[in-house]
């Protein structure tokens, strides 16, 4: 039970420290360098690794803020469900801004390793981001 707690915990400062605070120092603390990624065919954005999409992602939507929703912990996974909103003002994907309001929601898994993000599954509604943007 306080592995599991333990482990929340890290998740939590991936969700608010990381991404709410916009504290990419915090990386070190909580993830390795090379967590391994899992997406599902047709994710928008795949990066290569978690500095660089937490690097990228604020420079397409600076003012990201994550709602966490549910957390289920057992063993060395952590499940978050989530949502966000953002605001279109930098390049994503290599396309001009589009100054427009998005919202997505997902479910990712976290699996941790010596108190550290080692391992992610990420599913969240890729299709329904890039038709909010006006891509598709």
């Amino acid at each position: 039970m306080a592995q599991s707690e333990a482990n929340k915990a890290i998740v939590r400062r991936y969700w608010f420290e990381l991404w709410n605070d916009k504290n990419g120092s915090v990386l070190d603390e909580i993830a390795v360098e090379d967590v391994k990624f899992h997406f599902p065919p047709g994710q928008a954005h795949q990066p290569p690794t978690l500095r660089k999409w937490f690097e990228t992602a604020l420079i397409a939507f600076p003012d990201v803020h994550f709602t966490l929703h549910d957390e289920l912990a057992d063993g060395d996974k952590v499940v978050s469900r989530w949502s966000y909103e953002a605001t279109n003002t930098g390049q994503f994907l290599g396309r001009d801004t589009t100054g427009l309001k998005v919202y997505d929601q997902g479910i990712d898994i976290f699996r941790i390793d010596n108190g550290k993000i080692v391992e992610m599954w990420v599913a969240q509604d890729s299709l329904g981001l890039l038709q909010q943007l006006k891509v598709l």
